[in-house]
């Protein structure tokens, strides 16, 4: 008996604990052509705005045909990523240019990201507002790039984590134009409900039969 609740509380805990929070991770693999963000991403509760491109890599194969990609850059494993640019392509614009990120659910603790910068004054500066415009945390600022000889991008940060208190809803980035790609966004969120998964009465109620089936097993065998 008392095995038997044990494992009800571990199920219990776990089915409460996955519906407490989930994940959105962009990687852009996805991505075939340049466009601009806007609702690319709108199944997974994000909506970008402002100088986001979803881009390729000249350095990748796209199409029927294999052809190159749109930018100039290269990171192992990797043919897509976010182009900080009002529009990649004209030439850069003078001045700080941003990209704004916003996630329907919110997310909460960190958000993390990698970034490439073609020169080593890029103005890179993160920042993140919860609902009602308020900022999170002291942001991220200055952060610089490396200028690279094969690719206007190559040289990549490790994985940079920015955390705070509470529940956002937005995050901007803001650099020089067309001086910044950005890839393996990562943010932790609260419960979506993504599809497919049973509401959670419904989970709850299917882990409880289980367990009652098993505490049912163990009374027969016990006889």
């Amino acid at each position: 008996m008392r095995a038997t609740s044990k494992l009800l509380a571990l199920a219990l805990t776990a089915t409460m604990q996955s519906a407490m929070a989930g994940a959105v991770f962009l990687d852009f693999e996805d991505v075939q052509t340049m466009e601009q963000l806007t609702s690319r991403y709108a199944s997974k509760g994000v909506v970008g705005s402002g100088a986001a491109w979803a881009s390729t890599s000249e350095a990748c194969s796209y199409g029927p045909n294999g052809d190159a990609g749109a930018i100039s850059f290269s990171r192992t494993g990797s043919c897509g990523a976010l182009f900080l640019a009002q529009d990649w392509t004209k030439p850069a614009v003078a001045g700080i240019q941003s990209l704004t990120l916003d996630l329907a659910d919110g997310f909460v603790d960190a958000l993390s990201f990698v970034y490439s910068g073609s020169t080593l004054g890029i103005n890179l500066s993160v920042h993140v507002y919860d609902a009602s415009g308020k900022e999170l945390g002291g942001g991220l600022n200055g952060l610089t790039g490396a200028e690279c000889n094969s690719y206007v991008f190559c040289n990549w940060s490790n994985q940079i984590t920015l955390t705070f208190q509470g529940v956002g809803r937005t995050v901007v980035f803001s650099a020089n134009d067309q001086a910044v790609l950005l890839d393996d966004l990562s943010f932790k969120t609260v419960d979506t409900q993504p599809p497919g998964r049973l509401p959670e009465p419904a989970s709850i109620a299917l882990t409880l039969g289980a367990l009652a089936g098993l505490g049912w097993t163990r009374r027969r065998v016990a006889r």
